[in-house]
């Protein structure tokens, strides 16, 4: 018997399924009888339970029976009717015909639409039909003024998908590839996630909503994916250089040879609401009635509109709580997607030194910040290097992310036109550091060391000061610089020496005195020396390190043999005081 059944079952589903096709069919090839919507409406009412196919056809048919009437001009006319009933009017048997369908189909195209935005946040439905009814709101909020984009229907549709848990990568993808490289799109994604980011300070997530750092994500993924363009746009005179003849010749040739240039033509980088290509809309209509009516450009044509409402946009976002990896991807590409499309690139400084605080390569990231806003955009920060002193600490050498925080080192002291006290107090630092730091540690130090004396001859004193009479125990003790202070022109680094240097001799590593010889010689003489190159430097580690060392070529291997066996590392009086463990065992 269940064999049977499942057949039922699957000739049921079928029947049913058949039956929505066939009514999405009816639905636009008869204009008498719209309530077949109602049926495809009631499918859309619990999506994820309905097969994919079930809905796609929904939504298709819908779209088009509810986008052709609000095109063709009916929701304008119950919008005025119900205007013009709220001022009184005398009953009439055609007109309450007429005024019953318009209010009919407000309604339930509000339902229609509700229930798009529906399938969108519905984390259980197939990807494909979340797009589609994507695709749909979109084609709603075009179609619902002709010639105007709905930002209020796409506004609280994209902060609904971007709140929700079930955000996903192809929503986004959708949205980057077809729709946000329109102005229009563009110019009202950048309200939307304004508004969005400011609502994040008191923000409590609902049933189904992500957390307020995951909506902050998502906004960052959304200004992230949105092209950086803020020319105006001039559609009327580019289609009046068609008209005389002077169209682009690359496009005219495309065409002539079959190519397709809707990738790089106007129609993908022109507005969303005047794409006429598969829409009902009546382009030439629209745009006569807005001029008729004296309304002038929209302001998704102007591009320093553009400009400020990127810059409001990303201000709204920095002025959130994200989470870690977030702030590292802002930082990292701030100078480069953010600063240069900013109305007023300084506005972006308190974020930045806020984010020193954090410290390690975020703090680092964000003095870069500082350092673009300083040196292309006129921004002043005297204590820069005071901050940049302060990141430089033991915990450097242990973080993941070194090499970038050293590069960016190098990079900050480049400069030859800084005094000589600042330099000490870093060349003092690093050599400092190097006692304690793991070998690639300690190899960056003398690398910087190396550099920075070769760039200031003025610094040269601390290797060729003289020694102070007495012990290296005496020297230490005697050493003028304070490594605890914070401020570099306090540290009296001028008047110290490099006794750690020479300490570095003995290293057990035997890279590091081979790099310690360097300092050797003669370093003002900048034609017969040259800097060492950090990037190698910079990214070196206990791996890296050890297989050079296997790989080295040696032409004379020392040998050794013992004819007791070792039961301890060291033999010294000192070690058998420390661990007498050796001392009993051996007994």
């Amino acid at each position: 018997m269940a064999p049977k059944k499942r057949a039922s079952t699957s000739v049921a589903s079928t029947a049913a399924r058949r039956g929505i096709r066939d009514g999405a069919i009816a639905l636009n090839a008869s204009t008498n009888d719209p309530n077949g919507a109602l049926a495809l409406l009631g499918t859309l009412r619990d999506p994820s339970r309905r097969p994919r196919e079930d809905v796609a056809d929904a939504l298709v048919a819908l779209e088009r029976f509810f986008c052709e009437r609000t095109a063709a001009g009916e929701l304008a006319e119950s919008r005025a009717r119900r205007k013009r009933d709220e001022g009184g009017r005398e009953e009439g048997g055609d007109d309450d015909a007429r005024d019953a369908y318009l209010a009919w189909f407000a309604k339930h195209r509000r339902v229609f639409v509700e229930r798009c935005v529906g399938c969108v946040v519905d984390g259980e439905l197939d990807e494909r039909a979340r797009c589609l009814a994507l695709g749909v709101i979109m084609e709603c909020a075009r179609c619902e003024t002709p010639g105007k984009f709905s930002n209020e229907l796409y506004e609280d549709a994209l902060r609904r998908a971007t709140r929700a848990k079930s955000w996903s990568e192809a929503l986004l993808g959708t949205l980057k590839a077809r729709y946000l490289t329109r102005v229009d799109v563009r110019y009202h994604t950048y309200g939307a996630m304004r508004k969005l980011a400011e609502e994040l300070k008191t923000y409590a997530p609902g049933e189904g909503e992500a957390a307020a750092v995951d909506v902050a994500r998502n906004v960052y993924d959304v200004l992230n994916a949105t092209p950086r363009a803020f020319d105006d746009y001039r559609g009327d005179e580019a289609g009046a250089e068609d008209e005389d003849g002077r169209a682009d010749f690359a496009a005219m040739l495309a065409k002539l040879r079959g190519e397709s240039v809707d990738d790089e033509g106007e129609k993908k980088r022109g507005p969303w609401c005047e794409d006429a290509e598969g829409s009902v809309i009546d382009l030439e209509a629209a745009k006569k009635k807005r001029k008729t009516s004296g309304g002038g450009k929209p302001k998704w044509t102007e591009g320093a509109r553009h400009r400020r409402a990127f810059s409001d946009a990303w201000l709204a976002l920095l002025r959130a709580d994200f989470p870690e990896d977030i702030y590292r991807k802002i930082l990292m590409r701030l100078h480069v997607d953010v600063m240069p499309h900013m109305v007023n690139p300084q506005l972006l400084s308190d974020f930045c030194v806020d984010s020193i605080d954090v410290g390690g390569l975020t703090g680092m990231l964000a003095l870069n910040g500082l350092f673009i806003l300083m040196t292309q955009h006129g921004l002043e920060y005297p204590t820069f290097y005071n901050r940049l002193y302060e990141l430089l600490d033991a915990s450097c050498f242990h973080a993941n992310h070194r090499r970038g925080f050293f590069s960016l080192m190098d990079v900050f002291l480049k400069s030859p036109a800084l005094p000589a006290y600042l330099v000490a107090s870093f060349i003092k630092r690093f050599a400092r550091l190097a006692l304690s730091a793991p070998p690639a540690g300690a190899m960056v130090c003398v690398g910087f060391i190396h550099n920075l004396l070769r760039r200031h001859k003025s610094c040269v004193v601390l290797v060729h000061r003289e020694r102070v009479e007495g012990e290296a125990a005496k020297l230490i003790d005697a050493d003028p610089f304070d490594a605890d202070e914070r401020d570099p022109a306090k540290t009296n680094a001028l008047k110290s020496s490099l006794w750690e240097v020479e300490t570095l001799r003995a290293h057990y590593f035997p890279q590091i005195p081979k790099m310690v010889a360097l300092l050797e010689r003669d370093l003002t003489d900048r034609v017969k020396t040259k800097e060492l190159e950090m990037g190698d430097l910079c990214g070196a580690s206990y791996g890296s390190l050890t297989a050079e060392e296997l790989d080295a070529r040696v032409k004379k291997v020392p040998l050794a043999s013992r004819a007791e066996p070792f039961t301890s590392i060291f033999t010294t009086s000192e070690m058998s005081r420390c661990f007498d463990t050796f001392e009993r065992v051996n007994a």
